[in-house]
């Protein structure tokens, strides 16, 4: 009896230990939720949200945004320009430190210049902010100098950069390299595990030399459907996640409910950013301005608005959204009218054929929308589009794709139409998305647009250093853009998200939650609600 007795006593206690530590685990362990997998982790490649969240907390940048979209230091201590804007002199923090215990070095800026600047590499969002590059060098350990051929308004955000490793990425194709999917870290966490399709887990930096981050790990879940996700949110599997309007109208009535508790918190905020249907401007079907505003004009944004944001959202005017100070509200979007729509498609030539669908000679008013899996509210939005386009003569089939398939055929401009979100900087390069010389595999004009007159704008921007005079051209660039409807700009939505009652410090910005400094990296858990601001 008495070794039973012991016996039993023992494996309480291991059950008791067992629990404790299992505890103590999911205390120091944030869970997040990613809406596609990311196809990099490669910080000057990365394109996609999925990217961005993650490669937040592995990376710091030269310089850094704070939540009010300042510009602060990062890995490095100070970033100078010379009087005559033409040389810009990083000094780096002598602290610094690749998650291998080396140190972040000048070698490593210039070697991710070189990188980034180098027509073979497909980085995207980045090369345009560093037009009239000319050469950077290590002046020492912890000096670089870039040096450019000509003055620009917005060079210092270009050194809101992320470096590589110039010992990690050395040698072979940077596009295809291994370091893409194991990236060596210099921000408060390093990746410890990837299982493709469903999760990645960091765990934190010990070289890291900033404070050290509160949750000894954060695990990432890869939930493309909106459904499940808001569910695990539910059940504390996840510990944030953004919201639908349906699902923000019933965390309040579970907050609101008598004794509720521990009911993730929502918050609710302005972004820079805006949702939009692409049209691949150079296909004989979309090279028409008329017909680009007939489809605007054929998608009823405001019950969009009404039924799918619950009113929480403005309707698209271009491409700048009001969060952004150049935003001119003086730009009427277009209306919907469907009426007024099928006439602009006649006059172009568009009319309805014994199939129903509309003709232009031989050419077939039919077309094929991409979107990546995750958002129900965005595959909603595309199948109303359908809908109406359908009754007006427009033949428009759907295609879901895995996230990092939809990105990779954004990126090299492969799709006759897609849904997506666009996120800005907060000083945007407009001409990354809309000179024409910023076309896929170069940038990220997806939509193929040209305009001569934007162009020029876009050009002159670069070297207009005074606010007064940026904000008369960007007024001149969004009419023009809004005129030819390059993409039907649909909703400025306001942003919902929903978090844990156990996550604590958890802030946000016109950037959102995640890409300002020191976002995520702030974050603590408790076993009680946190102030959320």
């Amino acid at each position: 009896m008495k070794k039973r007795a012991l016996v039993a006593l023992l494996a309480a206690a291991v059950l008791l230990c067992a629990c404790g530590l299992r505890g103590k685990s999911q205390d120091s362990v944030v869970r997040r939720r990613l809406d596609g997998e990311p196809k990099t982790l490669n910080p000057i490649l990365a394109t996609m949200d999925p990217e961005q969240i993650v490669l937040a907390l592995l990376e710091r940048n030269l310089l850094d945004y704070d939540e009010k979209l300042n510009l602060v230091p990062g890995l490095a201590e100070e970033v100078s320009d010379s009087p005559d804007h033409l040389t810009t002199t990083i000094r780096l923090r002598k602290d610094a430190r690749w998650e291998d215990g080396t140190r972040v070095t000048a070698a490593d800026v210039v070697f991710t210049l070189t990188t980034l600047l180098d027509p073979k590499t497909p980085a995207l969002t980045r090369r345009a902010l560093f037009d009239g590059f000319v050469r950077a060098e290590a002046v020492d350990a912890e000096t670089a100098r870039v040096v450019f051929k000509t003055p620009a308004t917005g060079r210092r955000d270009a050194f809101n950069l992320p470096l590589l490793s110039a010992a990690a990425w050395a040698g072979g194709d940077v596009a295809t390299h291994p370091r893409n999917r194991n990236p060596l870290a210099n921000g408060p966490y390093r990746l410890g595990s990837w299982e493709a399709g469903r999760t990645l887990t960091l765990v934190r930096n010990t070289q890291y030399f900033g404070e050290k981050a509160g949750p000894e790990q954060v695990v990432f879940r890869v939930v493309p459907e909106t459904a499940p996700a808001f569910a695990a949110l539910g059940t504390g599997d996840i510990d944030e996640m953004r919201l639908t309007a349906a699902q923000k109208k019933e965390l309040d009535a579970r907050a609101g409910a008598s004794g509720a508790a521990n009911v993730p918190s929502v918050i609710t905020f302005d972004q820079l950013s805006y949702s939009y249907i692409g049209w691949n401007n150079r296909l004989p079907i979309f090279s028409d301005r008329r017909v680009r505003r007939a489809l605007t004009m054929l998608v009823d944004r405001e019950s969009i608005d009404r039924n799918l944001f619950g009113g929480l959202a403005k309707i698209a005017n271009g491409p700048l959204p009001p969060a952004h100070w150049a935003w001119d509200s003086s730009i009427s979007p277009w209306p919907y009218d469907p009426k007024a729509a099928e006439a602009l498609l006649d006059e172009a030539g568009f009319r309805k054929g014994a199939d129903g669908i509309r003709h232009k000679g031989s050419v077939r008013l039919a077309f094929t929308l991409s979107l990546g899996m995750g958002s129900d509210v965005q595959r909603q939005i595309v199948e109303l589009a359908q809908q109406s386009f359908r009754k007006s003569g427009i033949d428009m089939a759907i295609q879901p794709l895995e996230w990092a398939a939809f990105a990779a055929k954004l990126d090299a401009g492969e799709f006759d139409a897609w849904a997506a979100a666009l996120n800005l900087d907060p000083n945007p390069d407009l001409a990354v998305s809309w000179h024409s010389a910023q076309v896929p595999p170069v940038g990220l004009n997806s939509a193929f647009y040209r305009n001569p007159e934007v162009d020029a704008l876009l050009d002159r921007l670069k070297a207009t250093f005074d606010r007064d005079e940026t904000l008369t051209l960007l007024a001149r660039a969004q009419a023009l853009i809004h005129e030819d409807e390059p993409v039907t700009f649909l909703n400025v939505p306001l942003t919902k998200w929903g978090v844990s009652a156990r996550l604590t410090n958890v802030r946000t910005s016109p950037i959102g939650l995640f890409m300002f400094w020191p976002g995520a990296a702030a974050w603590r858990t408790s076993v009680t609600r946190g102030p959320i601001s």
